[in-house]
């Protein structure tokens, strides 16, 4: 016999006609928990972002693979950019779900000019990860940018495609900024 483990879960009805009650009663509004983490500004730390990302969005958003693809591979571009440009000891990364949208925020607790997408040429072999961010978010259909002060770079984007847009995309997380286009400066 198993023994017993301590749970929040409502037991299952014992009947059809409890079964049926229970489906009409008043749902409660469920939001998917969000989550914060902060880890050492080191470039082996950003496969942990990718990883943690990912599968959260799978498992509690219920994203589909391909966007979560197209997601996974903007953390990591924000969080390389955090660990390569950040001044500080520590990176933090959040992410919530928010009317049908995920809000992502990489922080480099680092005030800077706000960065953007750059040209780079063809021999260079790295300077893309904005515009590869600028690429990404705007096929998701959703917008980015950073912090007035630079240290937060911040994304919305729609779990399901073609999916309302909710009003925290209007202007990002506490912040004035807007999204980029290319053709911005950036010292990133």
């Amino acid at each position: 016999m198993a023994p017993a483990v301590p749970t929040t879960a409502l037991p299952a009805p014992t009947s059809l006609a409890r079964a049926r009650t229970a489906s009409t009663a008043p749902a409660l509004a469920w939001h998917p928990p969000s989550f914060d983490v902060v880890f050492v500004r080191e470039v082996s730390r950003v496969e942990h972002a990718r990883r943690i990302g990912g599968a959260w969005l799978r498992n509690v958003c219920r994203m589909r693979e391909a966007r979560v693809e197209s997601a996974v591979v903007v953390i990591s571009e924000l969080a390389t950019n955090a660990v390569l440009h950040g001044r500080g000891d520590s990176v933090g990364f959040r992410m919530r779900h928010v009317g049908g949208q995920v809000c992502l925020e990489v922080n480099d607790h680092s005030p800077s000019t706000v960065p953007g997408p750059v040209h780079v040429g063809p021999d260079m072999e790295s300077g893309r990860g904005l515009w590869l961010v600028d690429t990404l978010i705007d096929e998701l259909g959703g917008r980015w940018g950073f912090t007035a002060d630079g240290a937060v770079a911040w994304c919305v984007f729609p779990i399901a495609p073609n999916a309302p847009r909710s009003s925290y995309e209007s202007g990002g997380p506490g912040s004035e900024s807007r999204g980029h286009g290319l053709g911005s400066k950036s010292r990133r």
